[in-house]
This record gives structure tokens, C-alpha cells and sequence, in this order.
């Protein structure tokens, strides 16, 4: 089992504008995605300098019947919060 520690997960659901914030979502309700998918943020991560996998075969623990998989970054010592941001501003710049 590979170590965790500079990569931090990002699921798809803390994009999802069908969700609300009890559900999930993590990021404000204008920068959310619909239909966002692994890839669309292991693209968004890349393009913006990280270092980022897709994981497959895990469940997000409040919707476990679904499997979209995770993707893992190496936020390089910044800050989930704001990492969640740039990658869903990104997401959306792209989509646009």
C-alpha cells in the first residue's frame, strides 16, 4: 500500500451541483459542475501543475452503490479548500 501523505482525495460529488452541501458538494454553488466525472478533474488538476492520479474502484462513502472512483493530487502543501476551488473554476472554464 502506497503512502497517502503529500496527496490529498478529491471525489467527484464535492462537484456535483445536484448535491448540497449536507450531501457533499464542497465547493460554492457557481463554481459547481453537473455531471463532473474522475476525468474531468484529473484533467483540470494536470492542466493547472499538479501531480494527480485516478483511482479506481472506491466509493464514496455517503453514496457507496456508485462508483465513480477518486482522483488523488499532490497539492504540493497548499490547502484542500483552495485546491477545490481552482480545480472547479478550471472545470468550468473548460466546460465554457
Amino acid at each position: 500500500m502506497r503512502s497517502r501523505k503529500p496527496f490529498i482525495i478529491f471525489w467527484p460529488q464535492y462537484f456535483d451541483a445536484k448535491r448540497s452541501r449536507s450531501n457533499g458538494r464542497r465547493v460554492p454553488k457557481k463554481y459547481a459542475i453537473d455531471k463532473v466525472t474522475t476525468g474531468d478533474i484529473l484533467n483540470a488538476a494536470k492542466r493547472l501543475g499538479y501531480t494527480a492520479h485516478h483511482e479506481k474502484g472506491y466509493k464514496y462513502p455517503r453514496t457507496w452503490w456508485d462508483d465513480p472512483g477518486r482522483v488523488s493530487i499532490d497539492t504540493q502543501g497548499k490547502k484542500k479548500a483552495k485546491v477545490l476551488l481552482e480545480v472547479a473554476k478550471e472545470i468550468k472554464k473548460k466546460q465554457s
